[in-house]
């Protein structure tokens, strides 16, 4: 509590310097967003620009994937059993840098790996083969 009274200056020079300065952010942010950036446009677009731009993209992109997606199921499944990436590796016997190169989907992992995951995980790893395009895995093997 102040043990005088407040002299009008103290109130408006700071509400009018805030004024200013959120005008001000908020010219910088319209500016942004007229210039050709990923950022502020959907990571979807920009993804379909960089295929469309260049075969090593697409060909990269392909490749990570199915690593993508196996990194997918192990976050989430690991988040509905609440554990962390280190109650994980301990499950498994392995060290947390393995769990999060696989986390990354950046990492080609074995299968021996991918079934003591699976098994730490409570599940089981499954694989299959596909013959042609379309057509449902056939003959899958429990790992």
């Amino acid at each position: 509590m102040l043990g005088r009274p407040l002299r009008s200056g103290e109130i408006v020079r700071p509400l009018t310097n805030l004024v200013r300065r959120s005008a001000n952010l908020i010219r910088e942010v319209n500016a942004m967003v007229k210039t050709n950036s990923p950022i502020g446009g959907s990571v979807e677009e920009h993804v379909g620009q960089g295929r469309d731009r260049s075969s090593t993209y697409r060909e990269t992109q392909d490749r990570l994937r199915p690593l993508e997606e196996i990194a997918r199921v192990v976050i989430m499944r690991r988040a509905q059993l609440g554990l962390t990436q280190q109650e994980l590796a301990d499950r498994m016997g392995t060290t947390k840098s393995v769990i999060s190169r696989i986390e990354s989907g950046q990492h080609r992992t074995s299968t021996d790996t991918l079934r003591r995951l699976a098994e730490a995980l409570d599940g089981h790893a499954v694989i299959g083969f596909e013959f042609g395009s379309g057509s449902p895995p056939s003959d899958l093997v429990r790992l």
